[in-house]
Parts: structure tokens; sequence; C-alpha cells
């Protein structure tokens, strides 16, 4: 036996039908054509229009939050390094993207002095050479690690330097050596295969 049973759809006004076979009746064809009621003979409750109007709403903006949380993902992942010139100079490099609106954007690279009586240059370039011969001489952007117009010091066993000037990029197959500009003079270091390949894979 076939009943149909079909109302407006409360919201929009729509005239819809879906079935529903009654779960109580498995060998029974008895299939209850309802938009939004009740199965007469399970007496089970099918809101079918609204759940289906939710499910399409749900899907029509989700693009629009997967657009949004992957345009917060930053395009690149800060590195953070350790290097030492084998003399007892200590320096953690930090590579990462400039995040104050009020300087140009791009890549930079941080050197922290380890130790609390070492100072690095603040005007100075910062020059990266590789085992062929190739050196690149990267800006100072020191100023860029204090907001513009704070009128804050610079720290002095810190400086910043422009990793976009690192063009082309270096190869990954050859060592790299960084020429580090102090206090007491250049400083030299060795970064590793993984540091080397890190500037290389640079977008």
């Amino acid at each position: 036996m076939l009943e149909a049973r079909v109302q407006a759809h409360p919201a929009i006004g729509e005239r819809r039908t879906e079935g529903h076979r009654c779960a109580r009746k498995p060998g029974n064809a008895f299939i209850a054509l309802v938009l939004y009621g009740q199965c007469q003979s399970c007496a089970m409750k099918r809101p079918v229009c609204r759940s289906a109007f939710l499910s399409r709403s749900v899907l029509a903006v989700l693009p629009f939050l997967l657009a949004l949380l992957l345009g917060a993902v930053p395009a690149f992942a800060a590195e953070s390094w350790s290097l030492s010139d084998g003399a007892g100079h200590r320096l953690n490099a930090r590579v990462f993207e400039q995040p104050f609106p009020e300087y140009p954007s791009g890549l930079r690279i941080r050197l922290n002095a380890l130790e609390t009586n070492s100072t690095l240059d603040h005007k100075e370039q910062l020059v990266l050479s590789d085992s062929a011969g190739q050196e690149w001489s990267l800006p100072n952007r020191s100023e860029e690690m204090v907001k513009k117009g704070a009128g804050l010091p610079l720290p002095a066993g810190s400086a910043q330097f422009d990793l976009d000037a690192l063009m082309p990029r270096p190869s990954e197959a050859l060592p790299l050596h960084l020429a580090v500009p102090t206090g007491d003079g250049v400083l030299g270091f060795d970064l590793t295969p993984d540091q080397a390949m890190t500037l290389h894979a640079m977008g």
C-alpha cells in the first residue's frame, strides 16, 4: 500500500517529496512520501527538507571557510638554526617573513648572538658565498627589528638582513658560508646541507 503525504516547506514554501522506507517493516514495500512530518507506521519523525536545506547551506560555505583558513597560513614557515664558527662564537639564525606592515614585505634572516658581550653590526651587509665562488650581499634591515616610530633602541646582539636579495637562489648541492659583520670584525659560519637546502627552496 502506498501512501503520500506532501506539505509546504515551512520556510521557503516549496513542495517536495522524498522517500522513506519504514524501518519496522523491512519486508513491506510501504513507502511514506514525507516532506516534514512522520511515518504513520513507525511514528519516526523525518525532518527531511530542513536537514537537506541545512546540509546544502554548510556545503555552500565550506569552500569559503577553507579559503579563509588557507589564506591565514603563512607562505613560508619560520626556520630557526644554531650556528657556530668553531672558535667559540655562536649565533641563532631565524628565517621568517617580515611581519610589520610599515616596512617592505619579504623574507628576512635575523641573527642573534648567544654570548652576552657580543654585538652585531646594524649597517653592514651580510655576505653569503658558495664553494663555486658565487657571492650574495644581503642589505642590512636591522631597523625593522622594532616598530617604526616606537623610539626603541635596536638590540645590540641582533641584526636582520634582506633574504629577498638572495637571487638567484643558491644551489642545494654546494656548501654555503656566511660572513657576519660584528663589533669584533667579520666572523665566518658554515651552513649545514639542510640549512643550505632551505635557502635554495625559498619561494
